[in-house]
């Protein structure tokens, strides 16, 4: 720190010598990049801008100290907390900081932002239409659409829906034709076994060396085997070339406001907030109903850039209020960036897996309701009458994705495809896409949609194990070693993808056990990490935390080596889906080409 203090003594430079700043002026710590120059020297560069600066190690510590994007108070304080500086010091950290910034090292918010460039005069992308997914759940499907009836009626436009017909059993395909002809008013087209068959047979015709690949992308499902990501790739290829929404077929076209809203702009990738109710009346009474068309909201984001969105969001949301970006997140600051994805609120089932996991791992806003609503804490695991979502409006840099209720897609460029079976299909293919497209963003929307499910859900309890996810080893494999890809078109990134999984299919028997039992003692001891972290949480009721003690003791969070064991997948299951993933991401550009000219 002596270095620190002697350069603060030097006079600035005329040429860094800069006009006072705003208080309130953010500025950003982007991916520095160091080479050492002596042994206790280095020349630091800001690779987003070009900016180079030579500085001493302590002055390096400081700089290194300092993150996210911050005023330079917050900057100087979060540098003297990591440092555990004395008040002397402070003045020192302040002149390395503000040096820093007058050079380039820090880059101030409207310079990040106007590497989007100037907001052009654009429009979102072409929108194809509706995609519902569905299985052997007629009535759900008959009250969604009547839901879609009601909304046109109402003044929303006509736009073109595909219900995709996962049904094993016939009967319930028949009366899903049946509550589609109920609802003469929709422009619906049923794609159900017959069609599906046609296009794969298509396919197989123009592409016989992928058939493979064709059926495992697009075959009718076995009996048992829950083919999630099946439709999905129907609506894909469908829709190929053009935008388009995928909703639920348990959900209610009736938009509703949020539990919990606060007013501005959020420019962040926190976790949703999650709260809860003891019936549905409770919920309804916190998500009153808003006069929106909920289609029209995400249709009218996706594809536009984010010069375009980040402008618009300004207007409508208000004056940024929130923003924490990490180092890697500036990549997403570029000319390209526009809007992949838009996202909603979910109100009733929270969409989630049967372990409580958000719960568990309880978010702050979440976490200081429910400081003021002790009397809650009894509800939370009885039931899942819930509301998730953000409490603004909210451009995100990167999202976990979830098709809960519901979600924009901008497929007018090439989209990966999704993970034929197993859950969490959605998650896999949002951090493959957010790979292929490297300064995407999401848009939160501030509006919920109820996601009522029958029969309901419930919680597991703490006594229960639970099995790894297998596509959770495949996303937290492809989310680790994303960051090396450098290919530059999204087709060359998603070959990389595939090849990834590939590599990682060949693994000898005894490196993927062991693989899959780190992943599988990490998984749980970074969830027994957050219970113990609310459980020293003073703030939290003591009613709450006695919820959560019977989870430290849970078999589906162990870590004992037997308890692993037990809950760690077989080689041969993750070895089988990483190479028919694989396979599937190097085959699926030229089909999803071929479906764009053939849908045109």
């Amino acid at each position: 720190m002596d270095n620190v203090t002697r350069h603060a003594q030097r006079p600035i430079e005329a040429s860094t010598a800069a006009q006072p700043w705003s208080s309130e002026l953010r500025w950003f710590v982007p991916e520095l990049q160091l080479r050492p120059l002596a042994a206790l020297r280095g020349l630091v560069r800001n690779p987003l801008n070009g900016a180079t600066m030579e500085l001493s190690s302590g002055e390096y510590a400081v700089l290194s100290a300092c993150d996210g994007c911050c005023t330079l108070a917050e900057h100087e304080a979060r540098a003297a907390r990591q440092l555990s500086a004395p008040p002397e010091h402070r003045p020192a950290f302040r002149e390395v900081i503000e040096r820093c910034a007058r050079q380039g090292l820090l880059m101030s918010l409207p310079e990040l932002v106007s590497r989007f460039g100037a907001p052009p005069d654009a429009q979102p992308a072409a929108f194809g239409g509706i995609a519902v997914r569905t299985a052997d759940r007629p009535k759900l499907l008959a009250r969604l659409l009547s839901s879609a009836v009601r909304l046109e009626a109402c003044g929303a436009p006509r736009r073109r829906w595909l219900v995709l017909d996962d049904s094993r059993d016939p009967a319930n395909e028949e009366a899903n034709r049946a509550a589609i002809d109920a609802c003469h008013a929709l422009d619906v087209t049923h794609v159900g076994r017959v069609e599906t068959v046609a296009l794969e047979e298509a396919l197989r015709a123009e592409f016989p060396h992928a058939e493979r690949e064709i059926a495992w992308l697009l075959g009718a499902g076995s009996a048992g085997e829950a083919t999630y990501g099946r439709p999905l790739n129907h609506a894909l290829l469908r829709f190929a070339g053009r935008a388009f929404c995928t909703i639920d077929d348990d959900v209610v076209l009736d938009p509703r406001q949020p539990a919990l809203s606060k007013p501005g702009l959020a420019v962040t990738d926190d976790v949703d907030e999650l709260l809860w109710y003891d019936d549905e009346e409770s919920l309804w009474r916190a998500c009153p109903s808003l006069e929106i068309d909920p289609l029209a909201a995400h249709e009218s984001w996706l594809g536009l850039p984010l010069a375009s969105a980040w402008a618009r969001a300004e207007r409508e949301a208000g004056a940024l209020a929130e923003i924490r970006l990490r180092p890697a997140h500036g990549r997403r600051f570029a000319a390209a960036a526009r809007v992949l994805f838009t996202h909603n609120h979910a109100c009733g089932d929270p969409g989630s897996s049967l372990l409580p996991l958000q719960l568990l791992t309880l978010p702050p806003h979440s976490r200081q309701w429910l400081a003021s609503h002790p009397d809650a804490a009894a509800a939370a695991f009885a039931g899942r009458i819930d509301w998730r979502g953000q409490l603004r409006m909210r451009l995100a840099p990167r999202r976990v994705l979830t098709f809960t209720t519901m979600a924009g897609i901008d497929n007018s460029r090439l989209m990966p495809p999704a993970a034929r079976n197993h859950r969490s299909e959605d998650v896999l293919l949002g951090i493959v896409a957010q790979c292929m497209y490297p300064s995407s963003w999401v848009v939160d929307l501030p509006f919920g949609l109820p996601h009522l499910r029958e029969p309901q859900k419930h919680w597991l309890p703490a006594t229960e194990n639970f099995m790894q996810e297998p596509l959770h080893v495949l996303y937290g494999l492809i989310d680790e070693r994303a960051a090396g890809i450098v290919a530059e078109s999204p087709e060359a990134r998603l070959a990389a993808v595939g090849a990834l999984l590939l590599d990682y299919a060949q693994m000898s028997d005894a490196e993927l056990s062991d693989a899959l039992r780190d992943h599988a003692a990490d998984a749980g001891g970074r969830t027994l990490f957050a219970i113990a972290e609310q459980l020293d949480d003073a703030t939290l009721p003591a009613q709450w935390k006695a919820l959560l003690v019977p989870w430290l003791r849970s078999p589906a969070f162990a870590v004992d080596s037997a308890s692993v064991a037990g809950r760690t997948l077989a080689p041969a299951t993750v070895r089988s889906l990483a190479e028919a993933c694989g396979r599937a991401m190097l085959a699926w550009p030229q089909l999803w080409e071929f479906c764009r000219e053939r849908y045109r």
